[in-house]
């Protein structure tokens, strides 16, 4: 074997050894993401006997999700989970409770961690329920004050729930998610003294920002408000100017402006308002420019189990 043929092999021990080497760190500095229940949102809630409590929906979007809920209570209580529509319906119609399909009904939980697995696309509401009868009757007082037909009227304690939220989340070697600005409106209209009106805007998560921008030849006013408060004042111009007061993300006397709002999921369907203001002259064949942007999630996106 020549000195060549050696030095040749050599080289290409050398890159296969490297190679090796460079993949082993790759592999080992890439470390699989830990995940754990951490506490979330808690509220607390205040029974008689044999009434409900509506607590939040689960929607676990397309795939199927775990609950995982601390519930404290003084009294036992049922705990089960109902689908949203039906328990929606039944809180309108109590005549229809009979026919609710409840899942992972847990009976005579005083303190627990409750857990259920929630089925792919069907938001689940959580639905607690105290045991004691409605017709039972126990002194809760140092006194018992007197009914009108002078018998003893006796108090029943109520039962004190506190409920502890989890959300399954990441805790070490976690991909944090990654926001982009999408745009949500961007249009170029003709200008006129009625206000202009563009639905369809809504917050997928808690703070999220949306940026406005508008470019026009007068003084405008600008906002974006509830789609039915925009109803509200579209139906009614006179009292569009007077309607906007005190709103929180809202410009007036603005021709080119740029500024930022944030929405949270129970704000709601928001809708954008531009009118130019009452003083102004609006002159012919000129057009406005209005956009709004918002923040979406566009990797490594919490779903609403993580929320």
């Amino acid at each position: 074997m020549n000195s060549k043929t050696l030095e040749k092999q050599s080289l290409l021990a050398f890159a296969l050894v490297f190679g090796l080497s460079f993949g082993a760190a790759r592999i080992w500095g890439a470390q699989e993401s830990t995940f754990d229940w951490l506490a979330a949102s808690a509220e607390s809630a205040r029974l008689d006997p044999a009434d409900y409590h509506t607590g939040r929906v689960f929607k676990p979007g397309d795939q199927a999700g775990n609950v995982h809920i601390d519930i404290d209570a003084q009294e036992p209580v049922t705990v089960e989970m109902a689908p949203a529509e039906e328990w929606s319906e039944t809180v309108r119609h109590p005549e229809l409770l009979p026919r609710v399909s409840f899942r992972c009904v847990r009976e005579h939980v005083t303190k627990t961690t409750y857990l259920c697995d929630v089925a792919p696309g069907r938001p689940m509401t959580l639905v607690l329920r105290d045991e004691r009868s409605s017709e039972r009757t126990a002194v809760t007082g140092f006194g018992a004050p007197l009914s009108e037909h002078g018998t003893v009227r006796e108090f029943i304690s109520p039962n004190d729930i506190h409920i502890q939220y989890y959300r399954w989340a990441c805790v070490e070697n976690c991909n944090p998610p990654r926001y982009q600005w999408i745009s949500e409106l961007k249009e170029t209209y003709e200008l006129t003294s009625a206000p202009k009106s563009y639905d369809g805007i809504r917050a997928e998560r808690d703070g999220e920002p949306f940026s406005v921008k508008v470019n026009s030849p007068v003084p405008m006013t600008v906002a974006i408000v509830p789609s039915r408060v925009a109803e509200e004042l579209l139906g009614k111009p006179d009292s569009l100017d007077s309607g906007l007061d005190g709103r929180s993300c809202m410009q007036r006397s603005v021709r080119s402006a740029a500024f930022e709002c944030t929405f949270n999921l129970a704000d709601g369907p928001q809708s954008f308002v531009a009118v130019p203001e009452a003083a102004s002259k609006v002159p012919g064949n000129k057009k406005a420019e209005v956009e709004v942007a918002a923040s979406k999630c566009v990797a490594n996106c919490l779903t609403d189990l993580e929320k």
